[in-house]
């Protein structure tokens, strides 16, 4: 019995992925982000990233869809980006992600093609976050099978990619091989805060860590800052600063959190204000002096306490020198008589 071709559905098995950049100079913002459909109902995953550092414009969309979702992770995992601004952005493809009805009509220009249809519809999603009227936007499709995307996320997942460049994360700051840089956000304090420009090395900041990876959770919960779901501040003495020389260049500011832990946040206006560390009213920091994490709002003396102990070869020096305090008493007592 012959079936008409029509009573078959056209269901694609192929995996549908958008990569894409975008500029909004008059802000000087720049990004980068990628989308990959399971589906005309679901994004099988998405991420992005902004900044104000223009080389996170270099990559072109052209490139495969691995190189992309490793350079984008790896911003991440170095921390030089605007964290408000790429978390904003994921939220908005999340969100949308939601709208069945725009999902599959996005899912229907990718599948087709249909480049003027599927960036307005992404221009608009982007600029309701950076509402800049001169956003440039440029995209690229790509399609691959299911066997293609298992491989690439079965050999090579996203964590394993960004560990690679791991030993270089310290992006000319002089820090261990082995250090953690993990992005932070000061608190400000317009009135009593210390500006930008007059911070030196020693100071020490109130500062937040972003949990916007399972990598910052698990050191957020090893520093015990996180309380009631909610994220404590912690101080951070800054231990580099690179100041861009014109005057609206960004200020990239690194921190010490812990041994070996650092946090990093870039700040574009060099007239803010920040809030510096006060032991008397902020409560002990997540670290003593030592280098030994502790409970932040603990007293050190109760994180970590041990009673003291003696080596051995301590217990044996003292012996000796009873023995010989001893004799010499002794001596003493004998000479008398």
């Amino acid at each position: 019995m012959n079936q008409d071709p029509k009573d078959f559905k056209d269901i694609r098995d192929d995996f549908m992925i958008v990569k894409g950049r975008f500029k909004a100079v008059s802000q000087n913002f720049y990004g980068q982000f990628i989308v990959i459909f399971r589906n005309e109902k679901n994004f099988e995953s998405y991420n992005a990233v902004a900044s104000t550092f223009s080389d996170l414009y270099d990559l072109e969309p052209h490139e495969d869809w691995t190189k992309y979702r490793e350079f984008i992770a790896n911003i991440k995992w170095k921390g030089n980006f605007n964290a408000n601004l790429s978390t904003s952005l994921i939220d908005q493809f999340k969100k949308f992600s939601q709208e069945m009805n725009s999902i599959s009509m996005l899912y229907e220009n990718v599948s087709n093609y249909d480049y003027n249809a599927m960036d307005i519809t992404l221009y608009d999603l982007i600029n309701r976050i950076i509402h800049d009227k001169n956003l440039i936007l440029e995209t690229a499709i790509q399609e691959i099978t299911p066997s293609e995307y298992r491989a690439a996320t079965t050999d090579a997942p996203e964590e394993q990619q960004a560990e690679e460049p791991a030993e270089t994360n310290e992006e000319g700051f002089g820090v261990e091989d082995d250090a953690v840089i993990l992005p932070v956000r000061p608190i400000v304090a317009p009135v009593r805060g210390k500006p930008i420009y007059e911070l030196r090395i020693g100071d020490k900041l109130m500062v937040f860590l972003q949990a916007q990876s399972d990598r910052a959770n698990y050191f957020i919960d090893k520093l015990k800052l996180r309380e009631d779901n909610e994220i404590k501040p912690t101080p951070g003495e800054v231990i580099d600063i690179k100041a861009g020389s014109g005057k609206n260049n960004p200020t990239d500011i690194l921190t010490l959190i812990a041994p070996g832990i650092y946090g990093k946040f870039t700040e574009t206006e060099k007239q803010v204000k920040l809030k510096i560390y006060n032991p008397d009213t902020d409560g002990p920091p997540a670290i003593k002096k030592e280098g030994t994490p502790v409970a932040a709002g603990q007293p050190a003396s109760k994180a970590g306490a041990a009673p003291p102990s003696f080596s051995k070869g301590t217990v044996i020096m003292m012996v000796l020198l009873m023995l010989i305090l001893t004799l010499f008493v002794i001596l003493i007592f004998l000479n008398w008589n």
